[in-house]
């Protein structure tokens, strides 16, 4: 059974420059790609972005666990999403940040 933690928030659409190749919100999101396979029981990692062509543009960051206690251990972490992204804050703005837990139905 696989679990789900996803992360969610607004950018102004002036923003968007950071999700090019280089842009400080790309590099954040890279830095998590890069360091969470080294966690205990990572499977995977999203990132989207919405294509609404009017108003904010909404990302979601989203990182696979194989276990409940693997998730759990991770909600402990200092790579947790949530943080990671808070600490970058001051680069860029993010709107209304929040974060979900999904468990895979069978």
């Amino acid at each position: 059974m696989a679990y789900v933690y996803r992360v969610g928030f607004d950018i102004g659409r002036e923003q968007m420059t950071q999700l090019e190749i280089g842009g400080s919100l790309e590099r954040v999101l890279g830095y998590l790609r890069t360091l969470l396979p080294s966690e205990p029981g990572f499977t995977q990692t999203r990132a989207l972005h919405s294509l609404d062509p009017q108003g904010p543009i909404h990302l979601i960051f989203e990182s696979t666990w194989e276990t409940w206690d693997d998730l759990a251990a991770h909600q402990e972490s200092s790579l947790l999403e949530d943080k990671v992204l808070l600490e970058f804050e001051p680069h860029v703005e993010l709107k209304d940040l929040s974060s979900r837990i999904y468990e895979e139905v069978d």
